[in-house]
């Protein structure tokens, strides 16, 4: 019987004698296959094929997704969901790939949409880029699926870009364009004929003008924000957002916290993949441990038993989830990206070394692959840094400092 797996389950299951499968109950069709050699996801479903209405079953499918080692089962999740909509529209995840440079001047938009999505998992982009592109072809270009790419011109390309305008806004519109222009240039790269593809239609859009991704919260601003998320209700956002700034995480990673990548005595919060496809130590401040020790007591009254650090209730199921929105109708625009620049912009202020602060934020660096908890010199600098961080922070922050 399927199972509501968590991390810590899939973490104790062991090899018994014999292999053995464990299906999960949140996505159907998802496994922890376990044999002698060792644990790996994989997916299971039925492989229909043929015009609607005649279609045959052709055979049952197990794919594999890679090993419990390899991905978290967040991601496992969501490459699960990717690889069982190929199944249901009659693509065999395991057939042989086709040669891309062979036929990409007769791709439909799908088919570009699947050959550029996996180059994108050879690059080693996050599932999260990749569930959302997904998402905005589903979502804002339904009836362009089955239409060959050719046939998508720029006068095409402009009408679907002030369609979605008007019906779901400036920027979902911008991102949808911008998704499409770079998988046709994907195409364009890999194509054997020049000629048989036509020049971007995306060069025609003029894309709506957008607030700019790099805006901070000012110094002087900071005291009235951090008055105004004290005045939040609900305690877990009220740490949450407390946490972003004073960590500068991704708000994509940190609304996804689980509590058992909290490490109190290390002291740091050890996420196994960020969005770079690196596991990262967080190294927590005094102040941040004070934080996360808050969030956690609200959790254990608020939603006892959650696996995440800041949990929340589905408006549609009513199930415990991981929190998926980061927005605030008090906070509007000062949530989210611009708490990550806002500490950028004090580590700067400050004199952190830039590397190290390159570091705590989990960009790259030429030559350092990651942080880890054993590397105990770069993280026992880090931690320190993080410290003299969290003090410049709060200083702009007083008298409102309390965790409470």
């Amino acid at each position: 019987m399927p199972e509501k797996l968590t991390e810590a389950r899939v973490k104790a299951l062991a090899f018994e004698g014999k292999p053995a499968v464990v299906r999960d109950e949140k996505v159907t069709g998802l496994l922890v296959a376990v044999n002698k050699t060792g644990k790996s996801y994989k997916v299971q479903r039925d492989l229909w094929q043929g015009p609607r209405g005649r279609r045959v079953l052709v055979k049952t499918v197990r794919h594999t997704l890679g090993g419990t080692e390899e991905m978290t089962l967040d991601d496992a999740r969501s490459r699960a969901l990717a690889v069982l909509d190929q199944i249901k529209r009659g693509i065999d995840p395991n057939a042989p790939p086709p040669d891309p440079a062979a036929d990409a001047g007769g791709w439909t938009v799908r088919r570009l949409y699947d050959e550029y999505i996996a180059d994108m998992r050879t690059r080693e982009c996050s599932e999260r880029t990749v569930a959302n592109m997904e998402d905005r072809l589903s979502r804002y270009l339904p009836d362009w699926a089955d239409l060959p790419i050719a046939e998508v011109r720029r006068s095409t390309a402009r009408d679907a870009h002030r369609r979605i305008t008007r019906d779901h806004g400036g920027p979902s519109a911008n991102k949808t364009l911008r998704d499409f222009r770079a998988a046709y240039n994907f195409a364009l790269k890999v194509v054997d004929d020049p000629d048989a593809l036509p020049g971007n239609p995306v060069a025609a859009v003029t894309f709506n003008k957008e607030r700019s991704s790099n805006r901070v919260i000012m110094p002087e601003d900071l005291a009235d924000w951090w008055a105004r998320v004290q005045a939040l209700p609900n305690p877990l956002r009220r740490d949450m957002h407390k946490l972003g700034l004073l960590s500068g995480l991704r708000p994509g990673t940190l609304v996804g916290i689980r509590r058992d990548w909290v490490r109190l005595d290390a002291p740091a919060i050890s996420i196994p993949r960020m969005k770079s496809g690196r596991s990262f130590d967080l190294p927590l401040s005094e102040h941040m441990v004070e934080v996360v020790r808050h969030a956690l007591a609200a959790g254990d009254v608020l939603f006892p038993g959650a696996p995440w650090l800041f949990p929340s209730r589905s408006t549609k199921t009513f199930e415990v989830i991981a929190t998926q929105v980061w927005k605030e109708k008090a906070l509007p625009s000062e949530t989210g990206h611009i708490l990550r620049h806002t500490y950028r912009t004090v580590a700067q202020g400050v004199g952190v070394d830039k590397v190290n602060a390159r570091l705590l934020l989990d960009n790259t660096v030429p030559g350092i692959e990651g942080v880890y908890i054993h590397e105990r010199a770069l993280f026992d600098t880090l931690l320190a840094e993080q410290e003299r961080m969290t003090a410049a922070i709060l200083a702009l922050l007083e008298p409102s400092t309390t965790t409470d």
